[in-house]
C-alpha cells in the first residue's frame, strides 16, 4: 500500500476530476463511493484501477475488502484526512473510494432473450432518479436498462449512490431514442410507453412476453419517437388532482406489474 500526502499528486488530481462528467468522459473512468457500492461493482467484474482509503479507517469490513485486493493489479493508496475529505463526493463519510474503467454501454452489446424485460429512460435529468430506477428495476427482475438521449450520466456518483450500486447489476446501454426504439422492435420486443394520455391502463397489457417499458422526463414526457403503431401507450390511473408521477415511481409500478404477470 502506498501513501499520497501532496494535493498536487497527479493520481489524486485525476481522481478529483472524476467528480465531473467531463473528467469521466476524458479519462474513460468512473469513481465509486461506499463499501456496498464497491462490493457490487467488483462482484460483477467492473475493471478496478485504484482504491483510495482513509489513513484513519476503522472498519474491519473495509480492511477485509482492501485485503481481498492484494493479489490484484488494483493500486491501494492511503490519503490523509484532509485530502480524503476532498475526494469524497457530497460530504460522504465513506472509508473507501474506488476508481474503475467505465463499463461499456454500446448498444451493439445488447442480446435479446425469451424473457427479456427492459426499461428505457428518455431524457432523464436527475442522477438520483436514474439511480432510483435502477434500484427498483433490478429488484423487479429487469435485465437491461437503456438511457435514451440522456441528460445525465448513468455513472454519475449520485446515480451510483441512489442505486446502492445496482447500476452495475443490470446491462446498461446508451443511445438515441430512435436507435433504441429500432433495436427493440427489430429484436421482437414489444414497446410499452407510459403516457398520461394513453387510452389503456398499464395493467391491461400483456407484459409476460419480451417487453420494454419506456418512461420519460416527468416535465415534458416522452418524445415523438415513442409513438406509432409499433408502440403501445399505457397510462397509470391517478386522481385528477395529480397529473404525473415521479419517473422512478412510474418505472417501478410497470416493472413490478411485469413481475406479477410473469409469476402467475
Amino acid at each position: 500500500m502506498m501513501q499520497i500526502t501532496s494535493p498536487s499528486n497527479p493520481s489524486f488530481r485525476r481522481a478529483l476530476r472524476l467528480h465531473e462528467s467531463r473528467g469521466r468522459k476524458q479519462q474513460g473512468r468512473i469513481i465509486i463511493f461506499g463499501e456496498n457500492e464497491i462490493r457490487r461493482a467488483l462482484t460483477v467484474g467492473v475493471h478496478a484501477d485504484q482504491m483510495f482509503v482513509a489513513m484513519n479507517r476503522k472498519s474491519d469490513s473495509c480492511n477485509q475488502l482492501i485485503e481481498s485486493l492484494k493479489d490484484s493489479d488494483v493500486s491501494v493508496i492511503e490519503l490523509p484526512d484532509d485530502m480524503y475529505s476532498k475526494l469524497c463526493f457530497g460530504n460522504r463519510d465513506d472509508e473507501l473510494v474506488l476508481v474503475a474503467k467505465r463499463p461499456d454501454t454500446d448498444l451493439i452489446r445488447f442480446k435479446c432473450n425469451v424473457d427479456s424485460l427492459c426499461v428505457v429512460l428518455e431524457g432523464i435529468e436527475k442522477p438520483g432518479n436514474v439511480g432510483a430506477v435502477f434500484r427498483s428495476a433490478v429488484a423487479a427482475g429487469v435485465d437491461s436498462v437503456f438511457l435514451a438521449d440522456p441528460i445525465t450520466d448513468v455513472y454519475h456518483p449520485n446515480s451510483i449512490r441512489s442505486s446502492l450500486g445496482s447500476v452495475f447489476a443490470a446491462n446498461n446501454f446508451v443511445g438515441t431514442s430512435v436507435e433504441i426504439r429500432d433495436l427493440l422492435i427489430n429484436n421482437g420486443i414489444q414497446v410499452i410507453a407510459a403516457r398520461v394520455d394513453a387510452p389503456i391502463s398499464y395493467t391491461e397489457v400483456n407484459l409476460s412476453k419480451p417487453s420494454a417499458i419506456v418512461v420519460g422526463n416527468e416535465h415534458s414526457g416522452l418524445s415523438s419517437a415513442w409513438t406509432g403503431p409499433e408502440v403501445t401507450g399505457v397510462t397509470i390511473p391517478m386522481e385528477p388532482c395529480i397529473d404525473s408521477l415521479n419517473v422512478a415511481m412510474s418505472a417501478t409500478l410497470l416493472a413490478y406489474e411485469a413481475r406479477r404477470q410473469r409469476s402467475r
